[in-house]
């Protein structure tokens, strides 16, 4: 079941567990977070974390917890994350003690969040239901859940992508297979097996039951070869790609190739 699949792809190391690096926990945490908003600055910015004072909150996807931490802070009503590994449900756990903070943290579907409708103030969720099978699925319990009015912050994958075009030529040009679909490239060799990506059309397709949905194209540092790009990419090839990457030309003139999708959508 490819779920399952999912899930232990994730269960063998948690998004960003590669910028957790030093000699105990809370240092190892605190690494994490300084290398997450160096290289994807525009999260702060995009998450809105101030505004969650005072109200209730639900994070989709807590990885180790970083984004949640900062949710936290903000002193929200009531917080609560969901993630499907228990990984980093674990992580975050031990985050949060470690920071004596506060969240219900529980290991959950985010195709069938175990909530009731229109409890939920603000649904965020960073990079997290591109991998699930039924996404269309987890975008419905995001809007089932949120109150009306409620905001939604998610980010998922674009489809073309500079990521993506790097990726095809690796594993579908350098492979003899030229015909390989970027659908299949994000599927097979992005992260967890059968991560999706999606046009802006699509996306706002996805999320049509909204009342008003914004969508931003961001560059990452994926994109931009920056910092480790994942699991599951290493290599001679990619630290000499590294070495030689135009970034401040991508900047100026690919900003519409960006890996993510950020998505604003109000109910």
């Amino acid at each position: 079941m490819l779920k399952n699949d999912v899930r232990s792809f994730w269960d063998q190391g948690s998004a960003g567990e590669f910028w957790a690096v030093g000699s105990d926990p809370k240092s190892r945490f605190l690494a994490e977070e300084r290398s997450r908003y160096r290289f994807e600055p525009f999260i702060p910015g995009f998450a809105d974390f101030a505004a969650a004072a005072d109200r209730d909150v639900l994070e989709i996807g807590i990885g180790m917890g970083c984004d949640h931490q900062q949710w936290a802070r903000a002193r929200p009503r009531r917080l609560l994350g969901t993630d499907l590994s228990w990984r980093s449900v674990a992580y975050a756990r031990e985050r949060f003690d470690l920071f004596s903070l506060k969240s219900d943290l529980v290991l959950a579907d985010c195709e069938r969040l175990p909530l009731a409708s229109e409890c939920i103030d603000i649904v965020y969720s960073w990079g997290v239901m591109h991998h699930t099978p039924n996404t269309p699925l987890a975008i419905q319990e995001a809007y089932r859940v949120l109150r009306p009015g409620g905001i939604a912050k998610i980010m998922i994958y674009h489809k073309w992508s500079l990521t993506g075009y790097m990726l095809w030529m690796r594993y579908g040009l350098m492979r003899g297979r030229p015909k390989s679909g970027l659908d299949h490239i994000y599927a097979n060799f992005l992260e967890s097996p059968g991560t999706k990506a999606y046009t802006v059309d699509e996306a706002r397709q996805l999320f049509r039951q909204f009342s008003d949905v914004r969508i931003a194209i961001q560059l990452n540092y994926g994109d931009l070869l920056q910092s480790e790009v994942g699991r599951r990419h290493r290599g001679p090839l990619l630290r000499a790609a590294k070495k030689l990457w135009p970034r401040w030309l991508i900047r100026r003139l690919l900003k519409r190739h960006g890996l993510y999708l950020l998505i604003t959508a109000v109910k």
